[in-house]
């Protein structure tokens, strides 16, 4: 398929500078060699795509592949992450739940976000959203757990932990149902 592409690509261009070169005759709007033209053209094209067609097709299944495991490792992790939290919260004072609950959003929260489109074209319209929303409301509660801590207020801060950590969890379950998902 490369040498093939190759090749008319190649054809294509050549024909397409030669033909592209003949002037109009006197009188006319367009040379003669414009039909040429245009189909040397669409042949270099033609050879282009059938060029890098296999790059294309191997890109898109392993992007996909990687944006699925990359997306189930940030949740894992950041699930992991929050149990240890949960287990060391009561021990914790507002300005450690703060610091605790800030590395998460910036480790694992954001990434997750900057691929919410990619995870909704993976996982499809109605599983993928589901999935973002659960994380969603996840950062929100995180947010919200940043927020009373650094303002102090340790026991709101822990009254939101459950509710943080129910939202991710409902996350990663949307990914593991998914069988698009290859382990």
């Amino acid at each position: 398929m490369r040498v093939t592409g190759s090749l008319l690509f190649i054809v294509g261009i050549i024909v397409a500078l030669i033909s592209a070169t003949k002037l109009p005759a006197s009188g006319t709007r367009w040379s003669d060699m414009l039909p040429f033209y245009v189909g040397a053209v669409v042949l270099a094209v033609v050879g282009l795509l059938l060029l890098r067609w296999p790059q294309i097709q191997q890109r898109n299944s392993t992007f996909s592949n990687q944006v699925c495991l990359n997306v189930m490792a940030l949740l894992e992790e950041l699930l992991a992450e929050m149990q240890t939290l949960g287990q060391e919260i009561n021990d914790l004072d507002g300005v450690g739940i703060a610091k605790r609950v800030n590395a998460m959003l910036d480790t694992y929260v954001l990434p997750f976000a900057a691929a919410q489109q990619e995870v909704i074209c993976l996982l499809g319209q109605y599983q993928g959203v589901e999935v973002v929303v659960a994380a969603a409301q996840g950062e929100r509660l995180l947010n919200r757990m940043w927020s009373a801590a650094s303002d102090g207020n340790k026991t709101e801060a822990i009254a939101t932990y459950p509710k943080a950590l129910a939202a991710f969890k409902e996350a990663h379950q949307g990914t593991v149902i998914s069988d698009q998902c290859e382990r």
